[in-house]
């Protein structure tokens, strides 16, 4: 039984997003200005989701309309999505030793559909999207859903990797490590005052086992 546990992050952390995240934060800061709550608005699409869905002013039908236009522009991008460079065999390789899992704020249909279809499906153990956590990330509810799922795997002997400060923050309000990954995408660590474990640009043997040794 393996004692060690990842959880992965998936748009430019294994594979390569095509999503219009430019175009998506524009629409979603549009709806809620429309509708009279632009406070809820944020430089991240999923803290302004987590702000207004937590708020008094939450309305279960503005919602929807919200996640129907992020969905469209995700099925859009994911259609176009292709694996990180070495991803594949970068989870092969840490398959031998630690738990796999994904944490996306993807739809659960559209992480299954994508990670079969780019073969990583076979490696993971669990997978989480948004439907089925409370919240979406930077929440650590989901983090904390993966976890639950290997109660054997202390908190020591877990890992997140991704690639934007809502992944960093998720992990950190879960206690859980983290390892940022910027190839595809770029994160200014230092302005959010993060310092990740360790900051990985591509998956090739020598970074996977800068992660293994972590848990040494």
């Amino acid at each position: 039984m393996k004692d060690k546990l990842l959880i992965l992050d998936m748009d430019n952390t294994i594979l390569q997003s095509k999503i219009d995240f430019s175009l998506m934060q524009k629409d979603v800061r549009a709806i809620l200005a429309d509708n009279g709550l632009g406070r809820y608005s944020h430089r991240s699409v999923a803290t302004s989701i987590l702000n207004f869905s937590q708020s008094p002013d939450y309305d279960e039908k503005l919602a929807q309309k919200i996640w129907d236009r992020i969905t469209e522009l995700e099925a859009i991008g994911l259609d176009q999505a292709q694996l990180e460079p070495d991803a594949l065999d970068a989870l092969a390789y840490l398959n031998d030793f630690t738990e796999l899992a994904v944490l996306s704020n993807n739809t659960d249909v559209a992480i299954g559909d994508n990670l079969e279809r780019l073969g990583i499906a076979p490696y993971l153990s669990f997978v989480a999207g948004r439907n089925s956590v409370p919240y979406v990330k930077p929440s650590p509810e989901g983090m904390l859903l993966v976890k639950a799922h290997y109660p054997h795997i202390p908190l020591s002997g877990t890992l997140a990797v991704g690639d934007a400060l809502i992944d960093a923050q998720a992990a950190e309000a879960a206690d859980i490590g983290f390892v940022a990954y910027n190839r595809s995408r770029f994160e200014d660590w230092q302005k959010w005052h993060i310092r990740p474990l360790l900051q990985l640009n591509r998956w090739d043997r020598e970074n996977c086992d800068k992660i293994r040794r972590l848990w040494k």
